[in-house]
């Protein structure tokens, strides 16, 4: 269960922190869709700095738990603004990584219990 674990927290981390590059950049018309679905100017630049932070602490064993949280968090947000903008398919990997993050909060909490 520890390689599973270990796996599924750094498989996060990198796609957490690839997330975080591409919100940074916000190449192509990425600035654009994030004001055509509501968010203020620079506001890929907060979905940045959380998804760093997510995947800083997933690589943390001691902050795992409030990694795979905040990680569970941004994927809600994610989902939550492309279901409202009627991009059902769009939504479904937001989806499969909030469901991996919510794996990621279980397994944690596992390990911090069993210390």
């Amino acid at each position: 269960m520890y390689i599973v674990s270990e796996v599924l927290f750094w498989a996060l981390a990198i796609f957490f922190l690839y997330g975080a590059l591409n919100n940074f950049l916000a190449r192509g018309n990425l600035r654009e869709t994030y004001r055509n679905w509501g968010y203020p100017d620079g506001f890929h630049y907060v979905t940045a700095a959380l998804e760093f932070i997510a995947a800083i602490l997933l690589i943390v064993p001691s902050t795992r738990i409030f990694g795979a949280a905040l990680a569970s968090c941004v994927m809600v947000a994610a989902t939550g603004t492309l279901l409202r903008a009627g991009l059902r398919k769009q939504a479904i990997i937001p989806g499969i990584i909030l469901a991996f993050s919510g794996l990621g909060v279980a397994a944690a909490y596992s390990a911090v219990s069993q210390s």
